[in-house]
């Protein structure tokens, strides 16, 4: 009896065997050799005129740059819809950026595949002008992320499938107007469309003294001043704290911290590599450092499963972190800069460039004299047009090699600037002193990390 119960043991084992293979060979599976998989990652395309227009060598060989990477990503830093046809209008008090439908094809053509849409520009044409943007993206075969008609939608992932594996991509803002925020769903609301949000509390810590001031100036105005000085005091929608010494108090909120990196860990067992992304335009102690609680939050998210995350907003390169063999680009600034031809804009858009003639058209937006009332984003300032294009590339989830392909967009001094506003913020690469310039702007913003980078046939080379 005891023989022929082991004999269908025996019988029975060697059917699972037939019919469960030991591993996959997909990307997917833990003893299979990992892929290896390059990534161009690019900064803000703010895009309002055609860039398959231009033939010159430069141009192409930066554009065979993008195409020749397994995977290209941009951030879409401009709505992207036809006027005659939209039904919508611009929302209040923005400086609205809007680029003809067209331009999604261009991004397209130049080879991307992933897009973020979660910026400070995402609700310049409100609910619609996003909407009508998502359209044109997704018309064009562009994954897109950061969006969505409701909280959790906006926070979900886009994936791409790849024959190097499924890839997640994961888009939100800290810098956002208002009324672009996405909200949830409940039993009793429909939630609202918007973006991504990763919104920051900020607290400001001041000394005895200034607390005791700030107490007399709040009961002045009526504010509730609590009995005790060591209790937050509200003034003027500021929330301020009693310390030792007078400094600002930045932390990420808590509850949009937990769902990202929910959503983070959800989409690291739906895809084979997570990349996550944020448009932040805040600083650190000068513009060229990110803040303490981005450095923290995004290192959250490395943990959480993302094998890569990539910081635009600044429009200016900030460092380069490598972190347990993944990288992080603090600002990969502009990739393409046209925002000096979009037309028309609102009456705000004049106000915030203190144009205040009337019969004034677009022009004098742009003008030095508007821009330096505003943005002070002159072409004189190199700093807004020049960048790179990073292309790290991948074993599996580590970064085995990453170069950094300098690019200018036409400011005043560069090698090519055309004819001026027509033509300025189409990228291409740099070449000689303008590209080691370049490139050791980025050899000094990224020491403090702990990144070195060497400057060999005219591109930064990480040196592990």
């Amino acid at each position: 009896m005891r023989i022929r119960v082991s004999a269908l043991v025996i019988l029975f084992s060697l059917c699972l065997l037939a019919t469960n293979p030991a591993e996959p060979s997909g990307p997917q599976s833990e003893t299979a050799e990992p892929p290896t998989w390059s990534l161009a990652a690019t900064g803000d395309s703010i895009i309002t005129r055609p860039v398959s227009i231009y033939d010159d060598e430069r141009l192409l060989d930066l554009v065979e740059l993008v195409r020749g990477a397994d995977i290209a990503f941009t951030n879409v830093e401009t709505t992207i819809l036809r006027l005659w046809d939209f039904k919508g209008w611009p929302a209040a008090g923005a400086w609205e950026q809007r680029g003809p439908a067209e331009m999604a094809d261009e991004l397209k053509w130049m080879g991307f595949d992933l897009a973020n849409f979660a910026n400070n520009h995402t609700g310049d044409f409100g609910i619609e002008g996003m909407v009508a943007t998502m359209r044109n993206l997704e018309r064009a075969g562009l994954v897109h992320s950061g969006v969505g008609m409701n909280l959790g939608r906006a926070s979900a992932p886009a994936y791409l499938d790849t024959k190097k594996g499924r890839v997640a991509l994961i888009g939100l803002a800290s810098t956002f107007a208002r009324h672009a925020r996405a909200a949830p769903t409940r039993l009793d609301s429909r939630g609202r469309p918007g973006l991504n949000p990763l919104r920051v509390n900020r607290t400001y810590q001041v000394d005895p003294e200034r607390m005791a001031d700030l107490r007399r100036i709040g009961e002045e105005l009526g504010s509730a001043v609590p009995e005790s000085p060591e209790e937050p005091l509200r003034v003027g929608g500021t929330t301020f704290v009693q310390g030792p010494e007078t400094k600002l108090i930045e932390t990420v909120n808590p509850q949009d911290e937990e769902r990202i990196l929910h959503v983070i860990r959800n989409a690291a067992k739906q895809a084979d590599f997570v990349i996550v992304n944020s448009h932040s335009h805040e600083s650190g102690n000068t513009n060229e450092e990110p803040p303490p609680w981005l450095i923290g939050f995004i290192k959250k998210c490395l943990d959480a499963g993302a094998v890569t995350y990539i910081v635009h907003g600044p429009h200016r390169l900030r460092g380069i972190e490598i972190y347990k063999s993944k990288p992080i680009f603090y600002s990969l600034a502009d990739f393409i800069f046209q925002y000096e031809t979009e037309e028309p804009v609102s009456q705000d858009t004049y106000e915030a460039f203190d144009v205040v003639d009337p019969n004034a058209l677009v022009s004098a937006v742009y003008d030095p004299e508007g821009q330096k009332g505003a943005y002070a984003m002159l072409p004189e300032n190199a700093v807004w047009f020049e960048s790179v294009v990073a292309i790290p590339v991948f074993k599996g989830h580590r970064m085995v090699e990453l170069k950094l392909h300098p690019i200018e967009m036409g400011h005043k001094d560069a090698l090519w600037h055309g004819d001026g506003r027509t033509t300025r913020g189409t990228p291409r690469l740099a070449k000689g002193e303008l590209a080691k310039e370049i490139i050791d702007l980025v050899v000094r913003l990224s020491a403090p990390f702990g990144t070195n980078f060497v400057f060999e046939d005219g591109i930064g080379v990480w040196q592990p």
